[in-house]
């Protein structure tokens, strides 16, 4: 190989490396612009992950931003989002789950309305299971709308030819209440089998688009949660965790689900539905006799299968307001709220951490509400002296009396799970949602303790409350007088 070759190889080799080095620097240099882009990833999915701090677990992967027509506090507004908390609120808001029924519209939707009607006393000694079944009958008819009762837990019933020695299921047809299935035993209302095996019959005996459950008679709260069947015991009930496991196991989801009962509108108790329904309609307070007004929102579907859950919810909560307000006899202090379940997550989170940061003003005052008690609540809760025992503490009423730096975090989520709100004019004091906390009750605390475990509460919280044991003896109430008398409803707080 003579000189003239060898150079040119050489340059030829030279080359070569000269192009791997250009080609290995440029490699390099993507590979660390990908990993710092990763680093900063990494870092916006924490800081995101802090905002949404303890969101429920089932949401986890199916998170969906909400559309641009949702109505999120606080995500506009330039005062609120110079406040990090507020801005916090504002993602929170906006990282919820889609609705889990979706109408077909126009009319073509097909609706299974599930009543589970424990009579208890309140049918044996007054027959208002059986006057709230006549103000369904009033409604118009519809093959498109299956009303499907099932009646239980009775000594007395006072219409209907409905029989207190077993269960029977029927469906109004055509302002006739016929009977299904006369086969069953005596069913235990407070066994969860039986209301799952409810749910799953009327789904299939009666498939729809859209599914409303409906559990009509006492209401304990949200650890004692529903019913008092007469033939079982005294304190025996349908408790939280119970109805979450109940329905699970049907595997329906749900429009809505409301409770006809007392006291069962606590973030607690919504928060165990949440996998299960769109919306919950339910009471903060002890409902009157009266109950649900039926007959109006029943019409509305009637006419209109595909009505949104929020119209079709105002129409049920005004009724039963009025209802209320106009007789002298039965009504008395009533609230009704239809909550979004969309927003329970990220508001019991904002919650948890408005309670960390404000311990000491939660633990030296009660801040539980007085409310009205009524022949509705459980018989193990009337026995109580003090309506205070309760443990119902009305969350924004609570948020907006602790000066801190969480409030408006908390109120603007608040605000977001609150689709929709009414009370009669003597009730201005609560506003929809409640709190559970336990002051002072070791034995109240030990029956929350499991059922919060049971429905997925985080651990850290409920051990938390036992705070409100060992620090607080009882006696120091909060005076709400100054909210109650500037409370006008959600309207001021919903910019």
């Amino acid at each position: 190989m003579d000189d003239q070759t060898r150079r040119k190889n050489i340059i030829i080799l030279f080359s070569i490396i000269l192009s791997f080095l250009v080609v290995y620097t440029v490699i390099g240099s993507v590979l660390v612009t990908r990993q710092l882009r990763e680093a900063s990833r990494v870092s916006e999915r924490g800081r995101l992950q802090s905002a949404r701090g303890r969101l429920h677990s089932s949401d986890r992967g199916r998170l969906a931003e909400a559309s641009e027509g949702d109505n999120i506090k606080g995500a506009e507004n330039p005062e609120i989002n110079d406040n990090p908390e507020d801005r916090i609120a504002a993602v929170q808001n906006r990282l919820v789950r889609q609705q889990l029924v979706t109408p077909l519209g126009d009319g073509k939707d097909t609706v299974t309305v599930m009543v589970y009607i424990n009579g208890s006393n309140l049918e044996t000694d007054d027959g208002y299971a059986t006057e709230d079944i006549s103000e369904m009958l009033k409604a118009p008819y519809s093959d498109q709308v299956n009303i499907v009762i099932e009646t239980l837990g009775t000594k007395k019933w006072h219409n209907y030819g409905i029989m207190n020695d077993h269960t029977q299921r029927f469906i109004l047809d055509e302002n006739d209440m016929l009977l299904v299935d006369d086969s069953l035993d005596q069913l235990d209302c407070t066994d969860p089998d039986t209301l799952t095996d409810f749910i799953t019959w009327s789904a299939e005996k009666y498939p729809a688009d859209r599914y409303f459950l409906i559990l009509w008679d006492h209401g304990g709260g949200s650890v004692d949660g529903f019913g008092w069947d007469q033939y079982q015991r005294y304190d025996a009930s349908l408790t939280t965790d119970e109805i979450q496991s109940a329905i699970r196991e049907s595997g329906i989801t749900f429009d809505f689900i409301g409770m006809d009962a007392c006291i069962m509108s606590s973030i607690e108790f919504c928060y165990a539905l949440y996998d299960f329904c769109d919306y919950c309609i339910l009471s903060e307070d002890f409902e009157s006799a009266l109950g649900w007004s039926y007959e109006g929102w029943l019409t509305a579907l009637a006419e209109n299968t595909s009505i949104d859950t929020k119209s079709l919810a105002t129409i049920l909560i005004d009724d039963m307001v009025e209802a209320n307000k106009s007789n002298r006899y039965e009504g008395s202090s009533s609230t009704l709220a239809l909550i979004d379940e969309r927003y329970i997550p990220s508001a019991f989170d904002s919650w948890v951490n408005f309670a960390y940061a404000n311990e000491a003003a939660l633990l030296t005052t009660n801040f539980s509400r007085e409310v009205a008690r009524s022949g509705r609540a459980l018989p193990a809760c009337r026995v109580s002296s003090d309506l205070k025992e309760y443990y119902i503490t009305d969350l924004l009423a609570l948020a907006v009396s602790i000066d801190a730096k969480e409030t408006k975090g908390l109120v603007s989520r608040l605000a977001a799970a609150v689709a929709y709100y009414n009370c009669t004019d003597d009730n201005t004091g609560l506003t929809g949602l409640a709190v559970t906390l336990p002051y002072g009750d070791n034995r109240f605390y030990s029956s929350l303790e499991q059922v919060y475990a049971n429905i997925g509460i985080d651990k850290r919280y409920v051990e938390w409350l036992s705070k409100f044991l060992k620090n607080y003896d009882g006696s120091d109430y909060y005076d709400y007088d100054e909210f109650n008398q500037s409370w006008s409803g959600w309207e001021e707080y919903s910019n």
